[in-house]
């Protein structure tokens, strides 16, 4: 078995995040890997063995789940966003796969004129997919047709955007916006001069699956529902630098569905694929001997329980902080992830770097939400007695199609039922049927449901915060779906959000951290690395290889020039 570090360390960051302190790719979003019921995975098809059959140069990876949408300004989940969103559509600016810092994308400068106001000039020469030219007004019409979708908090911030020429463009915040570049970072470009589609996507008539109309290096060449969608270079991009080609070096990427990771593996050891991002870290020792090298890197998304908090017995806060109390996380981090996680207090994980603070999380481990058998035990004992429970209490943990996931919420189910208290039991959903029960105010945020799943984060920590925990993104307007609300953590949310600067920010992200931790409206668990399976002998070099710490860029490493990202085929 091989094995590769690629990852870079956590930096800053400034953004939403990848929300969050920086950027980089911005979106952020529940990270699922899909469901269904099975996958085929095993089929052959035209694999990864490098040529397709002929002289071709195919990379062949899979996706646990189908894409939701192809529309790129509603997007809301991680993999319609690695397959279409980051691969066919482009942002005024990205983040460096390191969070380092941000490069110009559509933007080829960008100046902060005041506290409020970023100034952008654009590309020029940049045409879309469908032969458009870029300009101004597409970014003006882009920002507009975000406003209003799911994804609205990434342009909530924008007082005003004035066209200024053909090529440059104004962007002014209602107050300092500290993820200013982070959130502008999640908004993709589309065309604004065809009459198919306008600023509301509920109205549009063009057919997404059919033509990609973004300026990204790849177009959507092919898609079949619950199979592939596969996509080809754009021969017309805009890239004219030295360094690397001026398009993608591959003549086909090929995005297979596979939903059961155990196919994945399959696949990818039959040499069908190229690369997996959902090998299951518990068994990675099989690929000793076996098509395919391990790459691990640092990521910023993180795993999380959201409790009821507005159903009873779950609205007394003693159940909640006592439930947590017996989280067995580090057993789990060692069991499930073969130690390739890191145990977490809150919503903010290491990746975010200058928002991280090792010695304040482990106070609210200590303190609030580490595990203590003991006192988790006393603590659900005085909640049942204060709400006249009579145990056992029926609670279903609910969670995605996913072997990892499942596996770890099967051992906090399995912990709660053995108690006294619980008879707890495990509901395995496919993604496309719990998104929809998330999102629903009369889903979760009705049930007594216990909720296990991922979140992208990004590199700004506002990203890992607010759709989840500020009572304006209650569902269906936002991922609140517990309905959780609190002035404090709204005033908080906000304050993070108009402070500039990471020195000053940091302590609001712990005040925030710490009244999580006392509230427990969720539990937070851990970041586990990215671990992708690369397949050797079709690309010219593992060490080109740079997992993405979101799940929503994950194949970006093939081809992302002005980020110094690029993987060549095998000669």
């Amino acid at each position: 078995m091989s094995h590769s570090d690629n990852g870079q360390t956590g930096s800053a960051a400034t953004r939403r995040r990848v929300l969050a302190a920086m950027g980089g790719a911005s979106v952020v979003g529940l990270a699922g890997c899909v469901g269904g019921d099975g996958g085929d995975g095993g089929d052959g098809g035209d694999g990864g063995d490098g040529d397709g059959g002929d002289d071709m140069n195919e990379f062949v990876a899979s996706a646990a789940a189908n894409p939701g949408t192809f529309d790129p300004t509603i997007i809301t989940d991680a993999t319609s966003n690695s397959v279409v969103g980051t691969m066919a559509y482009e942002r005024l600016v990205a983040l460096t796969f390191d969070y380092s810092e941000f490069r110009g994308e559509l933007a080829s400068s960008y100046e902060q004129v005041d506290d409020t106001t970023f100034r952008f000039q654009l590309r020029e020469g940049v045409t879309f997919h469908n032969g458009d030219e870029f300009t101004a007004e597409d970014v003006q019409f882009s920002i507009n047709r975000t406003s209003g979708t799911t994804n609205s908090a990434d342009v909530s911030f924008i007082e005003n955007v004035e066209v200024l020429g053909d090529y440059e463009v104004e962007i002014t915040s209602s107050n300092p916006h500290a993820p200013f570049l982070s959130d502008l970072a999640a908004v993709p470009i589309l065309t604004s001069k065809t009459d198919a589609i306008s600023e509301n996507p509920e109205q549009d008539e063009h057919d997404f699956t059919e033509e990609t109309l973004g300026t990204g290096p790849w177009v959507l060449d092919e898609f079949s529902a619950e199979d592939r969608a596969v996509l080809v270079p754009f021969e017309d991009y805009w890239y004219d630098g030295d360094e690397y080609p001026g398009t993608a070096p591959w003549d086909q990427v090929t995005i297979r569905v596979i939903p059961e990771q155990v196919s994945q593996e399959e696949a990818m050891a039959a040499g069908e694929l190229d690369m997996i991002d959902n090998a299951a870290p518990f068994e990675l020792d099989q690929w000793a001997n076996q098509t395919g090298e391990i790459v691990t890197g640092d990521a910023v998304g993180f795993d999380f329980i959201s409790y009821p908090v507005n159903q009873s017995p779950f609205t007394n806060e003693k159940l909640r902080r006592g439930m947590t109390r017996l989280l067995p996380k580090s057993d789990v981090i060692e069991a499930v992830f073969g130690g390739y996680a890191t145990e977490l207090a809150g919503p903010i994980s290491p990746g975010l770097g200058a928002f991280w603070d090792e010695e304040h999380e482990q106070r609210l481990l200590d303190e609030y939400v580490g595990e203590d058998e003991e006192e988790g035990l006393r603590l659900i004992g005085e909640a049942f007695e204060e709400e006249d429970i009579e145990a056992p209490f029926d609670v279903s943990f609910i969670t995605n199609v996913n072997r990892t996931r499942e596996r770890w919420m099967e051992i906090i189910q399995q912990t709660m039922d053995e108690t006294e208290y619980f008879n707890a039991e495990l509901d395995v959903r496919a993604f496309d049927d719990l998104v929809p029960f998330l999102l629903d105010p009369e889903g979760a945020a009705a049930s007594t449901d216990v909720v296990g799943i991922g979140w992208t984060g990004g590199s700004d920590p506002d990203g890992h915060i607010n759709q989840l925990l500020h009572s304006s993104q209650h569902v269906p307007d936002g991922f609140n779906w517990n309905l959780y609300e609190s002035d404090e953590m709204d005033s908080l949310i906000e304050e993070g959000q108009t402070t500039l600067g990471a020195e000053n920010r940091l302590p609001i992200y712990q005040d925030i951290q710490e009244l999580v931790a006392q509230d427990v409206p969720m539990a937070n668990m851990w970041t586990s690395d990215v671990i992708d399976i690369v397949n050797p002998s079709n690309i010219e070099s593992v060490d080109q290889w740079s997992p993405h710490p979101n799940a929503s860029n994950r194949y970006n490493t093939l081809y992302k020039p002005h980020l110094d990202e690029i993987v060549y085929p095998a000669e």
